[in-house]
């Protein structure tokens, strides 16, 4: 994906007010590259999935490596966003 496509994905998952602050996170936590990954933390918006698995399937992310494709973690990022806020990033 290109950092363009990636953006619109973005767009697409996230509500207008939302959005370019949601890229500018994505940015900040991968470089908004979707297959970047650690020991804990997957994709767009680096969500740690053990953390997170038990609500993770309600979005369609039954495993970690789900995580690494961008329709999936924004899905998964806005639904964490509309759980905890912003507090997830710690911005």
């Amino acid at each position: 994906f290109t950092r363009t496509e990636v953006e619109q994905i973005i767009r697409d998952v996230w509500p207008d007010d939302l959005e370019d602050r949601a890229i500018a996170i994505a940015q900040r936590e991968s470089n908004l590259a979707p297959r970047a990954a650690n020991n804990c933390c997957y994709g767009l918006f680096q969500i740690y999935y053990r953390w997170h698995k038990n609500w993770l399937p309600t979005v369609g992310v039954t495993n970690a490596k789900q995580l690494l494709d961008p329709i999936l973690n924004a899905r998964a990022a806005y639904k964490l966003y509309q759980r905890n806020g912003w507090s997830p990033w710690k911005l």
